[in-house]
């Protein structure tokens, strides 16, 4: 296993640097002359160009399937990204652009999914890289402590000087996940709800973009009831207030019992409304 890439040598890559670093390690152990042999394993790995460029050669007149470099560059990728050369595919970084430029391309397949993305870069699918354990290789070197600077020793404190660290606010690192998760749950909660209308029957379902251009002053709004007239007296408030009478006063005459005022219909309450038929699901 060799040090470390500094990867600030190869400001040309599609993914985040720190990203390619990890893929580098898991791939080939940092070293730029590796070649992977698909179904097979080499007696030792090249230590030189001239020794990965024999190599190459002669896996290629035997028909192998092999990837090469630092990066691990498939057979099949090299003249698609610019490795036309056995110099060119052993090259750091022409293989690390090669292999991010793969990735990249990769985590938009999976729709902004690291795990997915490593997978596809190792296998060309979601599935193999987590079955192989390839994944979680990763993910393992990314939570190894270590040297993370491209080999640079960090720099000490000096003695005897005061520091003044800096303290974070954990009452308020609290509140902000708390806000956080309440948001997460809110908007799954909207999801379900949205969903569970959509596919309740009556309501009918509207395919590709159709609908999608009509306006509002398109729609024909459903009438609402009329509200019930309130007894003459009756408070407006909606809270019961007692009435006292005494025995001489006269009796008052029987009424319908007063009808709770009917609230609003609110006509972004989809309990209340038909579906929009130009909101597509």
């Amino acid at each position: 296993m060799l040090a470390a890439v500094d990867l600030s040598m190869c400001p040309n890559l599609a993914v985040p640097a720190e990203v390619m670093q990890h893929i580098a390690q898991v791939e080939s152990g940092n070293n730029p002359f590796a070649i992977g042999v698909v179904g097979g394993r080499l007696q030792h790995q090249p230590r030189n160009l001239a020794e990965a460029t024999a190599t190459a050669r002669m896996l290629e007149s035997r028909g192998y399937n092999y990837s090469l470099g630092i990066a691990q560059v498939n057979r099949a990728n090299l003249g698609r990204f610019g490795l036309d050369t056995y110099a060119r595919a052993f090259d750091r970084c022409s293989n690390l652009e090669a292999g991010a430029s793969i990735l990249a391309d990769c985590y938009a397949r999976a729709r902004g999914h690291w795990g997915k993305a490593f997978s596809c870069y190792y296998s060309g699918n979601f599935v193999t890289g987590y079955r192989d354990g390839y994944v979680q290789r990763v993910y393992a070197s990314m939570s190894t402590p270590g040297d993370r600077g491209g080999g640079a020793p960090a720099i000490p404190l000096e003695r005897g000087k005061p520091v003044r660290k800096h303290t974070h606010d954990p009452a308020g690192s609290v509140s902000n996940r708390l806000v956080a998760l309440r948001s997460v749950a809110l908007d799954t909660a909207a999801t379900a709800v949205v969903s569970k209308v959509a596919l309740s029957p009556g309501i009918p379902a509207v395919d590709g973009d159709e609908g999608r251009g009509s306006s509002a002053a398109d729609t024909t709004p459903t009438p609402t009831p009329p509200v019930a007239a309130r007894p003459a007296g009756a408070s407006t408030d909606d809270v019961f207030h007692p009435i006292v009478r005494g025995p001489g006063d006269p009796t008052a005459t029987a009424s319908a019992s007063p009808l709770p005022a009917q609230r609003a219909v609110d006509r972004a309450d989809l309990r209340q409304e038909h579906a929009d038929a130009a909101f597509v699901f």
